[in-house]
């Protein structure tokens, strides 16, 4: 299965710089969303007997606190927080205004775009710092960003996909946050899920994935490194998965691309070359669902491809990447360059 660079169909010269300002209204957008987040639900007066005291609600569970009787100072700090709050509001929806019409020019270009179910949650796990520092999206959606970053739609497609895979990434090299001896406390992951849709449960039956009303599936993976979650994870992923190890390698990939409503999704992948011959692996993985199979070959040898015709400068496929690979990934790249003809100690001069 050999593909020619005539066989990627390169995308509008203006998507890059739509895909770069829809990334940047994300980005404010992102920014704002936080800074509401960590203020408080609201302030108010609460009158008792002996006067009116400023009361803080930290959360929409939090019965209130009092922070003070009335006085030049409460009064400054509530219409402080009321401007700040508002301003801060005003900065969601405007951002938001402004995505959507981002968004609009980005699918108006035929840029690849991700479904709002996966797009919702993965904002919000965004919002929640767990996208980036513990988790990163693999599988089909990643496939995505790959299109994006080449700036071209692959012959196979972005194919779509029943499920949803997440991987654990906390203490691994691919991960924004480094091991510490204190770590920060973040939402769990089903805590996030449920926030989206309260109908989340897990799979008693597959302990690794979870479910909603709908039948929609979450799955986590895990290398056998990183092993085991958090106690606060209710998830019990599978931590026999070697293959997993593969996609903590090399530099993974952030990007932002548009939703089919017009809304902007985060995705945080693997890096496409450790993608590519991960998914190689899983075409032969005697396993692996044999429905899957040929999927998995055809995006792996699609991949590749890309990265030798797209990806040459950032992500390279020379003799340096070759002498970091395992032995039974490095015998089915081999495998590879022998069947398209490509030499990685000269991948410039095999570029055809």
């Amino acid at each position: 299965m050999t593909y020619s660079r005539t066989d990627f169909i390169p995308f509008s010269p203006d998507s890059g710089r739509v895909a770069a300002n829809l990334e940047a209204s994300y980005v404010q957008w992102f920014d704002a969303r936080q800074q509401l987040l960590k203020m408080p639900v609201s302030m108010y007066w609460q009158t008792k007997t002996s006067g009116d005291y400023l009361a803080v609600k930290l959360s929409s569970s939090d019965s209130g606190t009092t922070i003070g009787p009335r006085s030049n100072v409460t009064e400054t700090k509530l219409a402080e927080f009321t401007q700040h709050k508002g301003e801060l509001k005003k900065r969601v929806s405007d951002a938001d205004k402004t995505i959507g019409d981002r968004a609009a020019q980005y699918r108006a270009l035929r840029l690849p775009p991700i479904p709002d179910r996966q797009a919702e949650i993965l904002r919000a796990l965004d919002v929640a710092e767990l996208l980036r520092n513990d988790l990163m999206v693999v599988g089909t959606n990643a496939f995505i960003a790959y299109s994006l970053l080449c700036n071209a739609r692959f012959p196979t497609g972005v194919e779509e996909t029943e499920d949803f895979d997440l991987a654990w990434c906390r203490d691994s090299g691919v991960s924004l946050t480094r091991k510490t001896a204190a770590p920060l406390e973040r939402s769990s992951l089903m805590a996030v899920l449920q926030g989206v849709d309260s109908t989340f449960r897990l799979n008693h039956k597959k302990p690794y994935q979870a479910v909603n009303s709908s039948n929609y599936e979450v799955e986590l993976l895990m290398a056998p490194s990183l092993a085991p979650l958090p106690k606060t994870e209710v998830f019990e992923p599978m931590v026999s998965l070697t293959e997993q190890e593969w996609l903590l390698k090399g530099r993974p990939l952030s990007v932002v691309v548009a939703t089919l409503r017009q809304r902007a999704c985060p995705l945080y992948v693997p890096d496409p070359r450790w993608m590519a011959l991960h998914k190689l692996w899983l075409s032969r993985k005697p396993e692996r669902n044999a429905l899957k199979k040929p999927k998995d070959l055809r995006q792996g040898n699609v991949l590749l491809s890309a990265c030798r015709y797209f990806l040459a400068d950032t992500y390279p496929l020379d003799i340096d990447f070759v002498l970091e690979l395992p032995a039974e990934l490095r015998d089915l790249f081999h495998e590879w360059a022998k069947e398209n003809g490509f030499d990685p100690l000269n991948p410039n001069g095999s570029d055809t």
